[in-house]
C-alpha cells in the first residue's frame, strides 16, 4: 500500500470516518463508513463491501430434511443402546434437533 493511500485513510479517520472490517472488492483496501456511506479511500467512491465470511445458505426445506435424517439416525442408534449415559447423550441431541426443527417452522 502506498503512502498516499495511507494518508487518505488517515484523513478519513480524522474527519470522523470509521474503518470497517470489510474490504474493497477491487483493491482489497479497508472500507470506511463516512457520512452514512461506505467508501473505499483509494477509489473515493461507494463500493460494495466484501463479506467477511461466505455463508452457506441452505433453503429451510433442505435444512429440515437434513435435521430429520439426523433425528432418524439418532433414533436408530438409541434403539441399540443400553448404557444410560449414552442414552442420555443421544436423547439430548434429539431434543436439540427437535427444538431446531420447531424454530425453523415458527420462523425464529
Amino acid at each position: 500500500m502506498e503512502e498516499k493511500d495511507v494518508k487518505k485513510m488517515a484523513e478519513l479517520l480524522l474527519a470522523g470516518g470509521k474503518m470497517l472490517s470489510q474490504h474493497c472488492q477491487i483493491c482489497k483496501s479497508p472500507l470506511f463508513e463516512f457520512k452514512g456511506k461506505i467508501i473505499c479511500p483509494i477509489h473515493g467512491e461507494k463500493t460494495k463491501a466484501e463479506p467477511e465470511t461466505k455463508k452457506l445458505e441452505l433453503p429451510h426445506a433442505e435444512i429440515e430434511h437434513i435435521l430429520s435424517e439426523k433425528l432418524a439416525s439418532l433414533a436408530e442408534e438409541l434403539r441399540g443402546e443400553n448404557k444410560k449415559d449414552e442414552m442420555n447423550r443421544i436423547l439430548n441431541l434429539m431434543k436439540s434437533i427437535l427444538d431446531l426443527l420447531e424454530k425453523l417452522k415458527t420462523g425464529q
